[in-house]
């Protein structure tokens, strides 16, 4: 039988470990006020210091401008502001390239296609229209905020802007080669307030279709 004795014994050795974990705890505390905090950043921050190609995070204005078919080196006009974020040049592990693209109020971009080049396009703002072929058959799209557009390679497709307000895109480039969309960009655009260069209509074909950027050919008209 158990005894008062023996329940008094236990019932000390139970306050003696309640006791002892409270002056752990307590001892605890005190240590942990004692050292000093460390200074935490944000995990942005630090994944934003981190270029191994492995975890990346941009600012907005981290990527390399250009303008594309301004009006005069001074006045952008109805072309294309252009960021590139992710390319060759400064990912060059990356399977895919990155951008972001304003075209000005009533611009328009030559009616092309890819041999092997994939884009994807998300629609920010503005309003515009998304021109593709199909079976040589011109079909206009309306796109606005919120639409996205696919162009697999091999279909003729270009865009223009025709609302009263840029029309901004970001857009993505598969594959991420240095004889790319954006690689070609980067020849024939301009950073803002430098000169765009000059190139005769053959030249600029030649340059594009090195670039995986095959210009439309005009539409002959046939004489009666």
């Amino acid at each position: 039988m158990v005894t008062k004795k023996t329940l008094q014994e236990s019932s000390k050795k139970i306050i003696q470990v309640i006791f002892l974990g409270i002056f752990v705890c307590l001892q605890s505390c005190v240590q942990n006020e004692e050292q000093p905090k460390e200074e935490t950043k944000p995990i942005v921050e630090k994944i934003t210091e981190q270029r191994d190609g492995k975890i990346y995070i941009m600012h907005p204005h981290d990527g390399d401008l250009y303008w594309i078919f301004p009006k005069t080196k001074d006045s952008l006009g109805s072309g294309g502001e252009l960021t590139i974020y992710i390319d060759p040049e400064n990912h060059p592990r990356a399977s895919a390239s990155f951008a972001k693209y304003t075209m000005g109020v009533g611009g328009a971009l030559p009616t092309h296609k890819h041999e092997k080049t994939e884009e994807i396009a998300y629609i920010i703002s503005g309003e515009g229209l998304a021109l593709n072929y199909v079976n040589e058959e011109l079909i206009e799209i309306p796109i606005k905020a919120g639409y996205v557009w696919y162009n697999p390679p091999g279909v003729w497709h270009s865009f223009k802007n025709t609302g009263d307000e840029p029309l901004s895109l970001v857009f993505a480039v598969i594959p991420n080669e240095k004889t790319g969309l954006l690689s070609f960009f980067r020849k024939i655009g301009a950073e803002p307030g430098k000169e765009v260069m000059v190139l005769s209509p053959e030249e600029f074909s030649r340059l594009a279709s090195e670039h995986d950027m095959i210009l439309k050919p005009p539409t002959k008209i046939e004489s009666e």
